[in-house]
């Protein structure tokens, strides 16, 4: 009986040493934090193995991150995946419908992205965009002739109109002089040449008799209008004029005719007609919901393969230039050492346990083989 005591008190003995030995080299795996003196000596395995080795160890984590866990071909793996582009789809059109379906007026969105008075801010930029083509093509053109500048088609089409043009206006000189207007603008220009010529103006009138001068003048005018003579000859005037016009450079035009005012009207030409107000305080799904399968079904899948094919293309400089390595080293860098304890012991605070039980196990054995062999070889 004496014999099994001394066994089992030394296998106890052991399991205990065995046991105890283990904890205490775990527990200066991260205790103490920093190194204990005693006088100027400083303690041996102190401060312990991570507060020591945190900076090596943090730069070795960093490294097995980046060149074996992170790696481009990792992530290029992982977004080539269907799953991955699955859910990335699905995302993007679930939150697209939100948007397409959104009464978010245009100009509410704008001022989302800090764009203030969109409408203001719009006709300004098509306001500079116009004076700035206008400079553009005036600057172009301002020494250049007429004639060098239009096409000869439009030259002409606008020559081959003149007779047109002279026709119009004898019509119109007809039509005047035939008209009750016409007749007393005659009128009242014969008589005040009768009374500029005073008594001579008078014995005119006498020969006339009951006749007014307006009767003979006005019918002639008219006769002159319509003589085939008339015609050709306002045909000539106008096409000799025309002749001349074409010659101008169009700094000359712009000396007949103010520019500044037509490059106005057509800016509040313009504003009216595409009414950016408006356009600007209807709502999102106004422009968005037409054309909502097209964006879901089409758009979204296709620019999501090409976000992810250019993603995965760029991910080796990408990564290069955050340097993983680094930013997990500096991470880890600035855990406390209690934190980084208690991330070991989430990890394997089991295995550590069993590495405790292992150490009495085996202490426990070897007391046992202790005992039997002081049994076996007695002093």
């Amino acid at each position: 009986m004496n014999l099994l005591g001394l066994v089992l008190f030394m296998g106890l003995i052991g399991a205990v040493i065995g046991g105890v030995t283990n904890a205490i080299a775990i527990r200066m795996l991260f205790r103490p934090h920093e190194a204990r003196y005693f006088g100027n000596w400083r303690i041996p395995f102190t401060p312990g193995l991570i507060p020591k080795r945190r900076s090596e160890l943090a730069k070795q984590v960093g490294k097995i991150v980046d060149e074996h866990l992170l790696t481009p071909e990792s992530i290029k793996h992982k977004l080539s995946e269907q799953e991955s582009r699955g859910e990335i789809v699905s995302f993007l059109q679930t939150e697209a419908k939100k948007f397409i379906h959104s009464d978010m007026t245009v100009t509410e969105l704008l001022e989302k992205v800090h764009i203030k008075d969109p409408g203001d801010k719009v006709e300004t930029k098509i306001n500079e965009w116009i004076d700035q083509k206008y400079k553009a093509v005036k600057d172009f053109y301002i020494d250049q002739t007429v004639k060098e500048s239009l096409p000869l088609e439009w030259l002409d089409k606008a020559e081959a109109k003149i007779p047109d043009v002279s026709s119009y206006i004898l019509k119109k000189g007809v039509d005047y002089f035939s008209s009750e207007e016409g007749r007393y603008r005659v009128k009242r220009m014969t008589d005040d040449f009768l009374a500029e010529w005073g008594k001579f103006g008078g014995m005119i009138q006498m020969v006339l008799g009951n006749t007014s001068l307006e009767d003979k003048i006005r019918p002639e005018i008219i006769k002159f209008l319509n003589s085939p003579g008339t015609k050709e000859l306002l045909d000539t005037v106008l096409k000799n004029e025309w002749d001349k016009v074409i010659e101008w450079t169009w700094a000359d035009v712009l000396d007949q005719f103010s520019d500044e005012r037509m490059v106005k009207k057509g800016k509040r030409f313009i504003s009216g007609q595409l009414a950016i107000q408006t356009i600007l305080d209807k709502p999102i799904s106004a422009y968005a919901v037409p054309f909502e399968d097209k964006i879901i079904q089409s758009f979204i899948p296709e620019i999501t393969d090409k976000g992810i094919a250019k993603m995965a293309s760029r991910i080796p400089v990408m990564m290069q230039k955050l340097n993983i390595a680094d930013i997990v080293r500096q991470q880890i860098e600035t855990f406390s050492i209690a934190r980084l304890e208690k991330i070991v012991l989430d990890i394997a605070h089991r295995e550590l346990k069993m590495i405790t039980w292992l150490g009495a196990l085996l202490g426990g054995l070897i007391g046992i083989l202790q005992a039997i062999i002081m049994m076996a070889f007695p002093t």
